[in-house]
């Protein structure tokens, strides 16, 4: 880990902008972005993190080329990990580096191969100032799909957004998901920018450094839901936005995946959400030291142990491949699909059609349907099997379901081979047999003290709200979503 370059002139900003690299940026144009903007650069300072040991030649030139032309430094801190190159990259773990490095008030996590408009500091710096309240602030990002602006050859944002933008409303002038009353969570882009002050950020723990985050199924957001836990309040603002040109790779292709919604949003940050946790799973043993205050050092020292005690040797790629087991869906998932289609279709049908809409809701619409449940439930077989390793693995030998659904059922075919065996289902409603079992009312789950996972991912929040209401504690609740 060292320091490669720091801007020592700058004393008290009130913006840290904390940019990741894991030798993947092939462009550095978001630099140029970042410092032409309408506030004074002596408000704002720019880390660039680097997970592993390349010196961006881009970056090194550039700060020559600042220097000798009397402009402020393109990056105000450049920090390089040196992790080894058998790792997979981790973000949350660059994230703890950038919060603890950050000299600024508010810290934001955003990408840094992105276009922003001159305003685009300034209307963070806004939303702060303007609020009373502790906020979470978010800005979306428009993406391009359009492949002329590969390499990237310095288009105006006008000429992105003159076409070929698949998440931007030329009408209404916003994102599709600042529209979306169905989905924001999978619609918004949670991992584009997010912001927030540095001390919630450390109260809360920092960024969450457990396994399940490592690689591509990550991000800011994972904080995001932890902070609204904390007390505060999710913000996006609708009128600033990131502007994401295509490049091989935008998706993460060939990318580790940790668990994940069939969505790619981390199921373990929807748990969080969810079950109202607060504190990271693993925190950062140098964030732990700042939250409870419990060591003064100095800031380069922090800075410098940031990673010392990371478990590097969970992170390796021969370690991750062998890992990964290849799952089939179960019986019961082909039950639920073939269900679920001709639900769908009896929906279809009941709706007025052209013939243009009919023929291309059976012979495409279909296909896509089909393909997404059996992805879906394919990453449900995994998350179910997982469970029940882990429950194994903590020698807890039993579970009961609250309602019932795909989990249920996979939750079920599974522990048929398992050690840990379910013994109770509790449901709303009158009761109804659930293969032996018979299903007893939620009533009951009062003399039972053992963990509980919610069979069904519909209405979660609504049926968060039971369990509690019948004094269910929430560190007894298992989520497979």
């Amino acid at each position: 880990m060292k320091i490669e370059y720091l801007n020592s002139e700058l004393k008290t900003p009130k913006v840290s902008f904390v940019l990741l690299d894991w030798s993947c940026r092939e462009s550095f144009h978001g630099l140029e972005y970042f410092n032409r903007q309408s506030t004074p650069r002596a408000d704002y300072e720019v880390l660039w993190v680097e997970y592993f040991s390349r010196k961006a030649d881009q970056i090194e030139q550039g700060l020559i080329a600042d220097k000798a032309e009397g402009r402020p430094p393109r990056v105000d801190q450049w920090l390089i990990m040196e992790m080894p190159e058998d790792l997979y990259y981790h973000k949350h773990l660059m994230y703890n580096l950038g919060i603890v490095a950050a000299r600024g008030e508010i810290v934001v996590l955003c990408d840094s191969d992105v276009m922003l408009r001159p305003t685009f500091v300034e209307s963070i710096i806004k939303e702060f100032e303007d609020r009373d309240e502790g906020i979470v602030l978010h800005l979306d990002e428009v993406r391009s799909i359009q492949k002329n602006f590969y390499p990237f050859n310095h288009p105006s944002i006008d000429e992105v957004m003159a076409g070929g933008c698949i998440n931007w409303s030329q009408e209404k002038m916003k994102t599709t998901g600042l529209l979306d009353t169905e989905d924001r969570l999978h619609t918004l882009n949670y991992g584009a920018c997010m912001a927030a002050r540095r001390e919630d950020l450390i109260a809360i723990g920092g960024a969450d450094q457990h396994l399940d985050y490592l690689g591509h199924i990550c991000g800011p957001y994972e904080l995001t839901f932890r902070l609204v836990n904390f007390g505060l309040q999710e913000v996006w603002n609708e009128k600033e936005f990131l502007y994401h040109t295509w490049h091989p790779g935008t998706d993460g292709k060939g990318n580790y995946l940790g668990p994940h919604d069939g969505f790619n949003m981390s199921s373990t940050a929807l748990g969080a959400r969810h079950t109202e946790r607060v504190f990271p799973l693993e925190e950062n043993p140098v964030i732990r030291s700042l939250r409870t205050k419990k060591d003064e050092c100095v800031r380069e020292e922090l800075i410098s142990q940031v990673i010392s005690e990371s478990p590097w040797t969970e992170w390796t790629l021969e370690k991750l491949e062998a890992q990964q087991k290849n799952f089939k869906p179960a019986v019961s998932n082909f039950k639920i699909l073939i269900g679920q289609f001709f639900e769908k279709t009896r929906q279809f049908f009941k709706k007025n059609k052209s013939v243009k809409q009919l023929l291309r809701g059976l012979f495409i619409h279909s296909f896509h349907y089909i393909g997404k449940i059996v992805t879906q439930s394919q990453y449900n077989v995994k998350k179910c099997s997982d469970c029940l390793a882990s429950l194994e693995k903590n020698n807890i030998d039993s579970f009961a379901l609250f309602g019932r659904g795909e989990i249920a059922e996979i939750m079920y075919q599974l522990s048929q081979k398992s050690s840990v065996r379910l013994t109770s289902i509790f449901e709303q409603g009158p009761e109804r047999s659930f293969y032996e079992f018979q299903s007893q009312p939620i009533e009951n789950i009062k003399e039972y003290s053992g963990l509980i996972i919610l069979g069904h991912k519909e209405n979660i929040e609504e049926n968060i709200a039971i369990l509690k209401k019948h004094n269910v504690s929430m560190s007894r609740l298992i989520l497979l979503i």
